[in-house]
């Protein structure tokens, strides 16, 4: 049975809740200029079918009011996993190129690979202050890949593929850290980087400009959340849906408190503020994706069609859907244009500035869109091109792996396989796909993932105490 932690909630949670969301109405109400800043919040593991505002049980007020004034993402697509999607978005390209197609274990010696520029590397040539606060995972062993020497000024969270959420630890060591050192403190991961946010807008100069990263881990497995948040959901039956619903919403209310705190500072009427999820859901794990099919892992729409949206009032329409398709590594040239900064790439993007078409409706050409991982000598692809969707998923060997085929404008829901119809188009785009070069895979040489069950295991919940610290990620410094 799913163990529930932190049965002692602190006793105004209701009325700091309803605070919060006052933060948020009167964030919302502030007329809007020219882009300065950028908020940018990931969630992790969060389906289609897991946020309000697209008809779902779980009650997320603060996203579903960021959308009615906003625009809604209607078709923003991520890679299948968490890793590959983390070194699109902070490169600008596919993991084709980089290699980052598998997540980075907290043993693997490699990371996001160094000649990569990345996202908050812009942002500091530019003259801001970067700030993330929450999940790494691009790079855990060696302090050349930790965030705090790729562009962040500040770090704070974790730098593996998830943790305990209470006991911050996975493997039985503790990956909980501010800026290399590791911090021993109680408290729910998600209101921990709430925290940790709203302290850093408290302190921050609003005459400098700002991109601040909230990844949270949430709601990614072990699922976890306070008694008094699953009691909300006592009316559904499931418990691991009750439990990831009172994970969400938990979420849902750290983003309130942190865009009060944003308001607070004085930084909200210039402020793009956008909201994704690193991937499709997890369906054995509380998560939905319907109406899409699959999940988390595969290319099918369920793993790497999500949530997304976009809040700056007075530039963005409030209530306004985009339609057309927008890839993670379009985020990196997209934001660039959004806040006039005049970037160089040092190579080739995939990602391609959409500011003009969110924002005048300009048109967008045609184009080619890979969402990628590896897994076990092959590869999961979905290769957008047109109105056609290719969907390659492993074989019964690496040399011969298996093709679907949608015509994705017409069959959202992949329902009807073309493959044997448009043996044409299929042969084409297996062509175009087999022809895109591809970098070695970055950790594919280093060991697979132990067993993971037992005590210390990631999925098991340690013994109520302060665990010993024995992960070699968690103890670092900057290399500055």
């Amino acid at each position: 049975m799913v163990n529930i932690l932190n049965q002692h909630r602190r006793t105004h949670r209701c009325a700091s809740q309803f605070a919060a969301l006052i933060g948020v109405l009167t964030f919302a109400c502030q007329p809007a200029h020219a882009v300065t800043n950028v908020v940018l919040f990931v969630a992790d593991d969060l389906g289609w079918n897991d946020v309000g505002y697209h008809g779902s049980e779980i009650r997320t007020p603060t996203l579903d009011r960021l959308a009615a004034e906003g625009m809604i993402l209607d078709r923003f697509y991520v890679h299948p996993l968490c890793s590959p999607t983390r070194g699109a978005l902070m490169t600008g390209r596919s993991p084709l190129r980089t290699g980052v197609l598998i997540p980075f274990e907290p043993w693997f010696s490699t990371g996001l690979p160094i000649n990569e520029k990345l996202l908050p590397e812009y942002f500091s040539d530019a003259g801001y202050r970067t700030l993330a606060v929450g999940k790494w995972h691009l790079g855990p062993n060696h302090v050349m890949y930790h965030p705090y020497n790729r562009g962040f000024d500040h770090f704070y969270g974790h730098l593996g593929g998830f943790i305990n959420h209470e006991t911050h630890t996975i493997w039985r060591g503790v990956d909980w850290q501010r800026n290399g050192v590791t911090v021993h403190e109680d408290g729910y991961a998600t209101d921990l980087i709430a925290d940790e946010a709203v302290r850093l807008l408290q302190e921050h100069d609003a005459e400098t400009p700002l991109f601040l990263y909230v990844p949270f881990n949430a709601p990614h497995s072990p699922l976890q959340a306070p008694a008094d948040a699953v009691a909300e959901y006592s009316g559904i039956r499931d418990l691991d849906r009750r439990i990831f619903a009172a994970m969400v919403t938990e979420m849902d209310l750290a983003i309130a408190r942190i865009l009060a705190a944003l308001d607070d500072a004085g930084l909200s009427d210039d402020t793009l503020v956008m909201f994704m999820s690193d991937n499709g859901g997890e369906e054995t794990l509380g998560a939905s994706n319907g109406p899409f099919r699959d999940g988390k892992g595969r290319p099918w729409e369920g793993g790497i069609h999500v949530p997304a949206l976009m809040w700056l009032p007075g530039v963005l329409e409030a209530g306004s859907r985009y339609d057309g398709i927008i890839a993670v590594e379009d985020l990196l040239p997209t934001f660039m244009a959004a806040t006039e900064i005049d970037a160089e790439w040092p190579q080739a993007l995939d990602g391609m500035n959409l500011w003009p078409a969110l924002t005048s409706g300009e048109p967008v050409e045609d184009r080619a869109i890979v969402l990628a991982r590896h897994n076990h000598e092959q590869y999961s692809i979905g290769y957008f091109n047109g109105a056609w969707k290719l969907v390659q998923m492993p074989g019964e060997t690496p040399d011969a792996p298996a093709y679907s085929l949608f015509r994705i404008d017409e069959d959202p829901y992949e329902e009807n396989d073309l493959a044997a119809e448009r043996p044409d188009i299929l042969e084409r785009l297996i062509g175009e796909l087999d022809a895109m070069p591809r970098a070695p895979i970055v950790g594919g040489d280093d060991p697979p993932i132990p067993t993971a069950t037992g005590l210390g295991g990631p999925m098991s919940i340690p013994p109520d105490r302060r665990p010993v610290n024995r992960a070699p990620w968690a103890e670092s410094a900057r290399t500055d």
